[in-house]
């Protein structure tokens, strides 16, 4: 059963990135690549599936088409990490695209999709990746705070956020049961507290069927519904910041853009960078 779930959530990573991500940096020409050659999702398909599956070849010359259903866990897992890391700049998109062609024989045209005037003013008018991660907008204060065990940021005895919109686009998707399952139990952390990976996971496990932390992060990796489905609010076990928009740590591209989020609605941390204060963990099935 996990092992199916997980797959189900890299197979949704893996369509979420070259589909939608990958094209939105680079309609926003965002500074991760010096120069975009492509920006169709077919086009990133091929060229990461020919470096990752096919090893420098066509990759249908490895697996069968969809690539997406006939992929191993191995090989799921090398393309997204190959596309993330074209995503942050760790990859050239140039010389992969280049290998890419020579494979298939083909030479690229020169800028043949950005040549055109309309293309490139489509490009420059496209949206920002910045308005993927906007703030969420004001939500009613707590009901009644009490102070932490530990002196730190106050918690909430009842979460007052109206969720129903939010819960009812979750149901009506065409997500996965358990990124549903995942999703809607986030919608329980109130504003101004946290909660883990770790304790989400427990708490599925407890109530539902096993699972761990990775997968419940795999399952809020490329959250459609950020940031008002409240991804923001999912720490590390030992109190650091864990993963935001597709990157981990204190290092990620939207590590600030976490905090932020977080400090706007009462969460504090120590001078070390870890959170103050307990993680919610009084999850309701």
């Amino acid at each position: 059963m996990f092992e199916e779930q997980h797959m189900a959530a890299l197979r949704e990573g893996w369509n979420h990135l070259y589909k939608d991500r990958l094209p939105a940096l680079a309609r926003a020409r965002d500074p991760a690549q010096a120069r975009w050659p492509v920006y169709l999702d077919h086009c990133f398909a091929r060229i990461i599936l020919d470096a990752a599956v096919g090893h420098d070849q066509p990759w249908p010359e490895v697996i069968k088409a969809p690539a997406v259903k006939h992929m191993t866990q191995s090989q799921l897992e090398s393309a997204i990490d190959l596309g993330e890391k074209i995503a942050t700049g760790k990859a050239n998109l140039v010389d992969l695209d280049n290998r890419s062609l020579e494979a298939r024989g083909k030479k690229r045209k020169a800028d043949a999709q950005d040549s055109s005037p309309k293309k490139r003013l489509k490009m420059a008018d496209a949206p920002s990746i910045s308005k993927y991660f906007l703030p969420s907008p004001p939500s009613p204060g707590p009901s009644k705070p009490v102070p932490t065990s530990n002196g730190g940021s106050t918690a909430t005895i009842k979460h007052v956020d109206n969720m129903q919109r939010e819960l009812d686009r979750i149901r009506r998707s065409d997500l996965t049961a358990f990124r549903k399952q995942t999703l809607t139990l986030l919608c329980q952390v109130p504003r101004g507290r946290y909660s883990t990976y770790q304790a989400m996971s427990d708490h599925i496990t407890q109530s539902s069927h096993k699972t761990c932390a990775r997968a419940v992060g795999n399952a809020m990796r490329n959250n459609p519904f950020a940031p008002e489905v409240p991804c923001h609010r999912i720490l590390a076990a030992d109190g650091t910041l864990g993963g935001f928009g597709g990157h981990w740590g204190e290092s990620g591209r939207f590590a600030s853009k976490k905090r932020e989020l977080l400090y706007e609605e009462g969460v504090r941390f120590d001078s070390k960078g870890r959170v103050k204060g307990p993680p919610f963990r009084e999850f309701k099935t």
